[in-house]
């Protein structure tokens, strides 16, 4: 399984004020070291990630040295279908870096995009206009947005 890593589950892995949130972010990446998934990620997570606070942002960078994800380079395409999805209100126009993760996933074919992000990416209604919009711009595979515990549980 192809599973982007959207910047939300790599911040909730050190998330001491939210322990539930915490512990099933690190049963996933428990199950992504041990193969199970083939993980990938934009160049918006390693900016984000960039933006943290010392010491957070070495240990982050640090996770995803060890996870390896697959880095996605920076794509016209990518930057297009995030666009769309701007434009289309499947996000509001101050989250642009939402629609580039869920643009990033789309172009790369990942079966699933993994997310903390309920308001603007873990959503039903966005779910489905985002694959809307991405049918209506020739993507044809549907992407499943869900929580990392929703694929981490999947594999018992």
């Amino acid at each position: 399984m192809r599973v982007y890593v959207e910047t939300t589950v790599w911040s909730f892995a050190f998330a001491e004020d939210s322990p539930d949130y915490a512990a099933s972010t690190r049963q996933f990446f428990d199950a992504c070291r041990s193969g199970r998934f083939s993980t990938m990620i934009g160049p918006t997570v390693l900016d984000e990630l960039g933006r943290a606070d010392e010491p957070i942002r070495t240990r982050l960078v640090d996770l995803v040295k060890e996870i390896a994800p697959q880095r996605l380079l920076a794509s016209s395409e990518a930057i297009a279908l995030s666009t769309e999805f701007l434009k289309h209100g499947a996000v509001p126009p101050s989250k642009p870096d939402d629609a580039s993760h869920v643009a990033y996933a789309v172009v790369a074919e990942a079966d699933v995009l993994v997310s903390w992000n309920f308001k603007h990416i873990v959503n039903l209604r966005r779910s489905d206009k985002f694959n809307a919009i991405a049918l209506f711009n020739g993507y044809r595979k549907g992407l499943r947005i869900v929580t990392p515990s929703e694929v981490a549980y999947d594999t018992e």
